[in-house]
């Protein structure tokens, strides 16, 4: 077993109840659930976080739009769903829903 670190935290006791009803859930100690879900959380952080990587998603998605319309009217459908199939395959969806425009 590999060897562990003693550290100390302070919740208070309305804290720490709901966190030894689910570690009993789960057959485990609160301590090990409070790390494995902040190892969960440090694995799921996501980009954008900050500002400026939200004005360079934004920036970026609006010139690909501009370029793929601009192939899709040079009659290039299948390029731009080419291209598309690529980029899913590479990046993650969004765990959220894309916004709808209403026209």
């Amino acid at each position: 077993m590999s060897s562990t670190l003693q550290k100390k935290i302070r919740v208070t006791p309305e804290q720490w109840k709901p966190l030894e009803t689910e570690a009993a859930k789960s057959q485990t100690t609160a301590n090990r659930l409070i790390v494995q879900l902040a190892f969960e959380a440090l694995e799921r952080r996501e980009w954008p976080q900050t500002e400026a990587d939200i004005q360079l998603l934004r920036s970026s998605m609006f010139a690909a739009q501009v370029l793929s319309r601009d192939m899709i009217a040079a009659g290039r459908e299948k390029e731009v769903a080419e291209i598309s199939l690529s980029i899913s395959e590479v990046a993650p969806q969004l765990p959220y829903p894309a916004p709808t425009s209403e026209r």
